[in-house]
């Protein structure tokens, strides 16, 4: 029985399966990681396994590349029991701890606490100034454990699904309004937006520091090779009014016919008039790619006119989760 360091790649294939036992609720299915989420999930993984190489070899001349992922795992019996996974904002001092799971038949014995201590203590020494994580809203357990730790309640988001397989009627971009690509290379334009938008208590835990924007070349080109080997087809765009960044545009759809669709929006909410255009332009994208599939949206509660557009295009509430913050 002990606590160890993410050993990678050797403990991805263990990890693909844990994981998704980790994460069955038995008296809340909509928290579970559904079929098609195990069908991403596994492709991800085995994407991660098949580039290991040209990861470690990035790793020597990009030092962010190092912290592509971290963490601890349980380890009993050679089985892996627990695990904590972590990952830094681009090349700044904040982190944001993705996994957190444990087995059910390793529940109860505080693993949890022990491991997601030793990730805040290994953090620390890293240097890290503000560490982020997301707990579904209603799973008391976890966020007590959170906050018992020192974590803060800063932002709410809502995960969204549709599986109609319908395409809603095509909108024209409303008046006033500039659509273009947005190029995989353009952090300049994210900023500029978040710049303007960011609520000041979303910024205190998400600083809005360049490197978290700029994404380093070796990561630049990582992402290409990833999408093309799981099949992903991805789609950018941005959106202007009177010359400033208004709105951004992102859909992505499996091409392998599984896994999931899903949406990434971010629009200044006073600029709610276009919210209808961009959630209805990227569902009929994605349709039209594969309309079998489910489609995922999530969105900060603060960015309102994404989730009344949502609901009106027939997107029904998965799960509501809360942001929480800890700065060391």
């Amino acid at each position: 029985m002990t606590i160890r360091s993410l050993k990678l790649p050797r403990d991805l294939a263990p990890l693909e399966k844990m994981i998704v036992r980790a994460f069955q609720y038995p008296e809340n299915p909509d928290w579970s990681i559904q079929a098609d989420e195990e069908e991403e999930i596994g492709r991800e993984l085995k994407t991660l396994r098949r580039i290991w190489p040209i990861i470690r070899t990035l790793q020597i001349v990009s030092p962010s590349l190092r912290d592509l992922l971290r963490g601890f795992v349980w380890e009993e019996d050679g089985q892996i029991g627990g695990v904590v996974v972590a990952q830094r904002s681009g090349t700044t001092d904040s982190w944001g701890i993705g996994v957190v799971g444990v087995l059910p038949e390793f529940r109860r014995r505080g693993l949890a606490r022990k491991l997601l201590t030793k990730m805040l203590d290994d953090l620390k020494t890293r240097g890290a100034q503000r560490i982020v994580l997301g707990v579904i809203e209603k799973n008391v357990p976890a966020y007590s454990l959170y906050t018992s730790l020192g974590f803060n309640h800063y932002s709410s988001f809502v995960e969204f699904n549709s599986q109609s397989g319908e395409s809603p009627e095509k909108l024209p971009l409303p008046p006033g309004f500039e659509e273009a690509p947005l190029a995989r290379s353009d952090w300049k334009s994210r900023y500029a937006l978040e710049q303007r938008i960011t609520p000041e208590d979303v910024a205190q835990y998400e600083p809005l520091e360049i490197g978290r924007f700029r994404t380093p070349f070796a990561r630049r080109t990582l992402e290409p090779v990833m999408d093309r080997l799981q099949r992903t087809k991805k789609s950018r765009f941005l959106y202007q009014n009177n010359g400033s960044v208004v709105g951004l545009l992102t859909h992505l759809t499996s091409g392998s016919g599984k896994g999931t669709s899903s949406i990434s929006a971010q629009l200044d909410p006073a600029q709610g008039v276009l919210a209808p255009y961009l959630l209805t332009k990227a569902m009929r994208a994605a349709l039209k790619i594969n309309p079998a599939l489910r489609i995922q949206f999530a969105v900060p509660t603060w960015m309102a006119p994404l989730e009344d557009a949502a609901r009106d295009l027939g997107f029904t509430e998965r799960v509501r989760y809360h942001m929480l913050g800890l700065i060391p």
